[in-house]
């Protein structure tokens, strides 16, 4: 089969052996599946990626400096089962998953080198952890379940009482993630702060309720802020500076809600945040619940992840869509859909226009 490889920062496609599901694993077709900032991430810094992961482990790590097949962000197609493995759903039923393989040794789907991710024409899953794709529901949309999960669970872990002032910090997929969930939930007032007028735009879209450039006016002196309830702040950034940045800006007793990752190593002041008795909550990833949830919601389009898919390459232009997302004016979300072929029609026979 065709995949797009990664080693190092350099990405191209290859020829390379079909996968085999094992006992209790699917084999699937991949039909869409996200670029993620992680992505960009683990091929840009590639060494400080595995550095960081084999210290501080979590459900995404990349262990190893060998070639491998991205892509945790998917919706695909069941094509056969492995031995032993219930077969509950039909070939030819679209899936998303969990990007996860439950083996003696748990696999991140997209950052192993011993299975593919989603930049290539097959894939296996843990049939447990596959949940089959509402009716009608397009594989586009579907395969944004994963990164609209992300922000879910970072707004779930808030435990919002509908009195809160909200500040998202950043608006890119992650910070777009949380504000539809915070739309979802009826949450707010909800200020969204970023230098990129595109992302702006698209926070509004998501349903912001004030979107501001830092560049012109300060979020934490916002004239937008009520002053009523606690602020709660979701820094979704992840560069070093921002915690003591927002230490430094944040009200008194205002919770941050860490989701953006950073990979660098960042100093802040703790006294800052001890004098205003700020709360820090780091979060990652979502419960196997929370993940069906989020499918649900956007089969219901309580969740609209329209607006974020701003771009669609096959297996070749992912090396060029790695470089087109450094710049936030161009997109948001990319999605990768490995059976297109150059001229983006699909490979005929291969994938039905009404499920990309």
């Amino acid at each position: 089969m065709r995949a797009t490889l990664m080693e190092k920062g350099r990405l191209w496609v290859a020829e390379v052996p079909d996968p085999v599901p094992g006992p209790g694993e699917v084999l699937v077709k991949s039909i869409a599946c996200g670029i993620c900032g992680s992505d960009l991430h683990a091929a840009r810094h590639t060494e400080q990626f595995v550095a960081t992961s084999r210290e501080a482990g979590g459900a995404f790590k990349l262990t190893t400096l060998a070639p491998v097949v991205l892509g945790h962000e998917f919706c695909a197609e069941v094509v056969d089962y492995g031995p032993g493995t219930p077969r509950d759903l039909a070939p030819g039923t679209l899936v998303c998953s969990v990007p996860v393989l439950l083996r003696e040794q748990i696999v991140g789907l997209g950052y192993s080198d011993e299975v593919p991710g989603g930049f290539a024409e097959y894939m296996v899953l843990s049939g447990s952890l596959m949940r089959p794709v509402p009716s009608g529901l397009p594989a586009s949309h579907a395969a944004l379940t994963e990164p609209m999960a992300v922000g879910r669970h970072a707004v779930a872990k808030v435990g919002l009482d509908g009195g809160e002032t909200i500040l998202v910090l950043g608006c890119g997929p992650v910070g777009l993630a949380v504000i539809a969930a915070l739309r979802a939930e009826g949450a707010g007032p909800v200020l969204a702060a970023d230098y990129s007028p595109r992302r702006r735009q698209l926070a509004e879209q998501m349903g912001a309720h004030v979107v501001l450039d830092p560049a012109q006016r300060k979020p934490f002196e916002s004239r937008d802020f009520p002053g009523q309830g606690q602020t709660v702040i979701f820094e979704c950034v992840g560069i070093p500076g921002m915690l003591d940045q927002i230490f430094l800006g944040a009200p008194q007793d205002a919770r941050i809600v860490v989701v953006g990752v950073c990979l660098e190593m960042d100093q802040s002041r703790p006294l800052i945040a001890i004098n205003k008795e700020l709360s820090v909550q780091y979060v990652l990833g979502y419960s196997l619940e929370e993940f069906s949830q989020t499918l649900n919601l956007i089969a219901e389009g309580r969740l609209d992840v329209e607006p974020l898919i701003t771009g669609t390459v096959g297996l070749d232009g992912v090396a060029d869509a790695f470089d087109d997302l450094a710049d936030p004016e161009r997109h948001a979300k990319v999605l990768v859909q490995p059976w297109l072929k150059d001229d983006g029609k699909p490979v005929p026979g291969k994938v039905d226009d009404d499920q990309s």
